[in-house]
Parts: C-alpha cells; sequence; structure tokens
C-alpha cells in the first residue's frame, strides 16, 4: 500500500486530519484516525487501523497528532531536489552562518506592507519571525532560525504532495 499516493496531497492530509479531530485535541484517537483513514480513500480493519496508529504514534500517547502523522510520511529528497533545496538555502543564508535568520532576509523580505503589520495587530519583526518559522517544517522549534535541517525537512513535507521533479525545481526557483 503507497499511503502517500492514495492520501493525495500533504494540504489536504492536513486538512482532513484536523476535520477528523472532532474533539480538537490536536491529536487523533483510534477512532477520528480510523475515520480520518476512510476519508483520505483507506478502508482498514480495525486491527489494521490500530497497528497503523500505533506505528505513527511516536509519543505513545494512544493518539497521532498531524505532526508526527506527517514525519512518518516524508522520505528524502531525490538527489535533484535535494541540490535544489541546497542551493535555495545557500542564497538565503547571506552572511553563511549555516542558519537563516532574520538579518539574512532583510532586504530580501519586506515585512512593513503585510497587512497585519499596516494594521498594527503585529510589528514587523514579529511578521519577520512567523515567515522564518514556516520553513522549519513539523520538527522544527520555532526559535527564530531556520539550520539547514529545519529546511531541508521543510522540503522534504512539501515535496510529497509534488510528484513531478520539474515543477518541484521550478516552483523553488521562482521563489
Amino acid at each position: 500500500m503507497n499511503l502517500k499516493k492514495r492520501a493525495g496531497s500533504i494540504a489536504k492530509l492536513s486538512k482532513t486530519f484536523m476535520l477528523m479531530d472532532t474533539d480538537r485535541s490536536g491529536k487523533l484517537d483510534a477512532d477520528e484516525f480510523e475515520a480520518c483513514l476512510q476519508k483520505a480513500g483507506l478502508f482498514l480493519s480495525r486491527n489494521e487501523a490500530q497497528a497503523l496508529l500505533k506505528h505513527f504514534d511516536l509519543d505513545g500517547d494512544k493518539k497521532v497528532s498531524c505532526a508526527e502523522f506527517l514525519m512518518q510520511l516524508r522520505e528524502e529528497l531525490n538527489p535533484r531536489r535535494l541540490a535544489m533545496v541546497g542551493r535555495c538555502f545557500e542564497s538565503l543564508d547571506r552572511n553563511g552562518s549555516g542558519v537563516i535568520d532574520s538579518t539574512d532576509l532583510k532586504g530580501i523580505y519586506c515585512a512593513k506592507e503585510h497587512p497585519d503589520v499596516i494594521a498594527g495587530k503585529k510589528t514587523e519583526s514579529q511578521v519577520l519571525g512567523e515567515f522564518l518559522n514556516n520553513f522549519e517544517g513539523t520538527a522544527g522549534n520555532r526559535d527564530g532560525q531556520v539550520s539547514v535541517t529545519e529546511f531541508q525537512i521543510y522540503y522534504e513535507e512539501l515535496s510529497m504532495g509534488i510528484p513531478n521533479d520539474d515543477y518541484f525545481i521550478e516552483m523553488l526557483s521562482s521563489t
């Protein structure tokens, strides 16, 4: 069974995951997990669903968070994609420190035109921090600094929903 192909894109899978979290705990219990699998087109026996839940339950609480689920689904980037992700990281890591932080993004990403900054809801620094945190993937620590590993994990997760290498490369090139 190729779960990634059956479940569809990561965005769709994440949305389905959130919809199936009926108690809004941020995690799926056994019944919610089974319903999520069915919604994604995977009709397993109760025992198979429970075994799969156990596989994805990284912290042993008999529930699965979306992050736990996605961490188990992602796979390493192929050499072509990995090379492109490496080039992107290097272009953003302007000072060559091996970490992307707000200093690296100054002059590349301007937060002053962000709607929340204009409305006075957030500072430019807050928006910049949130922007950086997006590149940490589900395993990131949200510290405002993106390591090479966090950046790569983000693109491994994104890559799961993009089956065509040329499209993946073009998407990264254009941004």
